[in-house]
Order: C-alpha cells, then structure tokens, then sequence
C-alpha cells in the first residue's frame, strides 16, 4: 500500500472517531468526497446546524480541521484555559476558577463587535478519549441562555499531525441579538479548530 493510500485509510477511520463523537449533535454520516479532500488540504470542515429543543433555539453545528503539528501539542493546547483567548473566537477573557483534576469550572467573556456575552462553563476533561467538554453553568450569573461543546484532538500519521473536531450548539437568547448578529455568530462558533491550528502551527496566525 503507498504512502497515500495508508493515509487516506487513517484519516477515513479518524473521520469515523471524529463522527461518533459529533453524533451527539449532528448525528453521524460519512465526509463525501469534497469534504475529505479539504480536510487532506488543512481546509476548515464545517456543517452548521440549527435546533430546537423545548424553549431553546440552538445554533452552531461542528467542524473539523487537520493540524500539521503533533498531536500532544495540539491536546496541550485543547487543556490550557490561559490559551482560550486565542483559541475560541470572541473571547477576551478566560479564567480557570476552580480546578479538580479533569473537572474544571471555567469564567469565559466574549466580545464580538457590540455583542458582549459572559457565562460560567462546567468542563470535563477525558484524557484517554482526548476530548474536552463543556457545559454552561445555568446556576451562575449567565448572558446566553444555554450552550455545550465538545473539542475532540484525534492523533494522525502515528501522532505527528492531528485531526480537531470541534462540537458546539448554543442559544445566544436574545432574539434581536440573533436577528442581527446571527449571521456573524453562525461564521465564528464554528471557528475554533481554525483558531487552534493556527496557535499550534508554527508561522500560522491565529484568532
């Protein structure tokens, strides 16, 4: 088998980890052809999504990206909250309050444009999946009415590179905000794999 053909197969299987991981919200289904060739080509995967769960109105989606950079590096990344600035789009501030091990509890504030958001976020660390969860603390002052996540860093070419697959459903709660803004919202929650890429490989700009 060729160098290329024994990629394509890792990178099919990762996309299989990557979709039983993103089920939770998307729901699982093969990458196509196209997609696959952008993720091959460092290319930003996106597939937005909206829902509605009760008196929630959840926007975001999940989207994937492969990070030529090692893969314990881009997991050191995905654990470092002081780093959140520069990974999640919008942020400006990003304090870690409490800290058990692999349960933390996370102060994230966002600004984007005259949008302004703060909330509390519940994070679960599984360390042998490589995933970061998220959850937003609804018993702590909060300005978006719900929102979870998932960051998942799966090794690729024996851990030298990896793949990021990056889930997220959120309401922002306001209906003007969301009227206005939506579309800005829509294009940076599903930015973050472009933001850790860009923080993990050297010579790249991040967010």
């Amino acid at each position: 088998m060729g160098r290329h053909a024994a990629a394509t197969g890792v990178l099919a299987a990762l996309c299989c980890v990557a979709l039983a991981a993103a089920a939770q919200d998307e729901g699982t289904r093969e990458f196509d052809a196209a997609e696959r060739r952008a993720l091959r080509a460092g290319e930003l995967v996106r597939r937005p999504r909206t829902r509605t769960e009760g008196r929630f109105r959840y926007l975001g989606g999940t989207s994937f990206i492969r990070v030529r950079a090692p893969h314990a590096r881009v997991w050191a990344l995905a654990l470092d909250t002081s780093r959140y600035t520069r990974l999640i789009p919008g942020v400006v501030e990003a304090r870690l309050i409490e800290d058990h091990g692999d349960t933390r509890l996370v102060y994230l504030r966002h600004q984007l444009s005259l949008v302004r958001a703060a909330y509390f976020a519940h994070v679960t660390i599984d360390r042998e999946a490589h995933t970061v969860h998220f959850e937003l603390d609804r018993s702590r002052p909060h300005d978006v009415r719900a929102g979870r996540g998932f960051l998942t860093v799966d090794p690729y070419r024996g851990g030298r590179e990896a793949i990021l697959t990056w889930g997220v459903m959120a309401d922002p709660g306001s209906s003007v905000v969301r009227g206005i803004f939506g579309g800005v919202i829509e294009d940076w929650i599903l930015k973050v794999p472009w933001c850790v890429r860009g923080a993990a490989e050297p010579g790249r700009e991040g967010c």
